[in-house]
């Protein structure tokens, strides 16, 4: 049975067997990178394209696309530790002209599908405690609720990593738990090793006073 999905504000039909995810070689990711995300993140929230380079060289770093017909529709980016089963997602976005269209719920369900033999995703949402005023405090509820409709739990840990304050939420794979906190030192290590670790991570520990 085909199944599709209807964006409510862009009209658009998604066929799910038309859409598949491809993992990049440093060429491809080169390419989303310098096309697609120095217009879709702020510059100071991006990588050098070097340090992912060096990290996929490492076999530490996935890069994901979402393609329909060969055409990327949504991309993923992934810190990955293999011998612990545990990812971080580090960047996710739908290629802008397709947002607001369910395209991201659906790549969301194709990486639980595509890394069903791990144990699961830690996602990062800055925290609603360290919003700065109403608006932003909505977006950032918005992106959490987003999550948790799709599977998504909130674990009651924070981040504070380049002064930037963290709530970290937990997609299950294999695992229905995650022993956050050590995931997330050891994912945090192998992006930023030895001094880097100590000098960018400022605390890793419980929310204080969440809420649902």
């Amino acid at each position: 049975m085909s199944m599709e999905k209807t964006g409510r504000e862009k009209g658009m039909v998604w066929k799910q067997e038309e859409l598949y995810l491809h993992k990049m070689g440093q060429e491809e990711a080169g390419h989303v990178y310098e096309t697609y995300m120095r217009k879709d993140f702020p510059k100071n929230e991006l990588k050098p394209l070097p340090a992912i380079q060096n990290m996929m060289d490492k076999d530490m770093y996935d890069c994901l696309g979402l393609y329909e017909k060969d055409s990327l529709r949504a991309y993923a980016f992934f810190v990955t530790d293999r011998k612990s089963g545990s990812l971080l997602l580090d960047y996710l976005a739908v290629c802008e002209p397709y947002r607001g269209s369910g395209l991201g719920s659906l790549c969301l369900g194709k990486i639980r599908e595509f890394y069903k033999e791990d144990n699961g995703i830690l996602l990062e949402c800055e925290s609603l405690e360290s919003a700065g005023n109403e608006e932003e405090m909505q977006v950032r509820e918005r992106r959490i609720r987003f999550y948790q409709e799709n599977g998504c739990i909130r674990t009651g840990i924070s981040s504070q990593v380049f002064g930037v304050e963290f709530e970290i939420l937990y997609m299950p794979l294999k695992k229905d738990k995650a022993d956050t906190e050590r995931e997330l030192e050891r994912l945090y290590r192998k992006m930023m090793p030895g001094e880097m670790f100590e000098k960018y991570v400022g605390r890793i520990g419980k929310v204080q006073g969440q809420i649902g």
